[in-house]
């Protein structure tokens, strides 16, 4: 099942970080990290447990305003 990740599942997101970063696949991120970007997480449980993660940063670009 996929849903929103909730504050429980931090340390299950870490671990998953921790394996595949040390592969090379992804950067590594702290817990307060990971608490501070909940919100842009999602987890795919299997049995009430955590076997996979996404997440998605939305990052909206400032443009300069010209005022004639």
């Amino acid at each position: 099942m996929i849903r929103k990740a909730k504050p429980d599942d931090v340390k299950e997101i870490q671990k998953l970080i921790k394996q595949y970063s040390t592969k090379g696949g992804i950067l590594p991120r702290s817990l307060s990290e990971l608490y501070d970007h909940l919100r842009d997480f999602f987890v795919y449980t299997r049995n009430r447990k955590v076997i996979g993660i996404c997440a998605l940063h939305l990052c909206w670009e400032i443009w300069p305003r010209f005022d004639p």
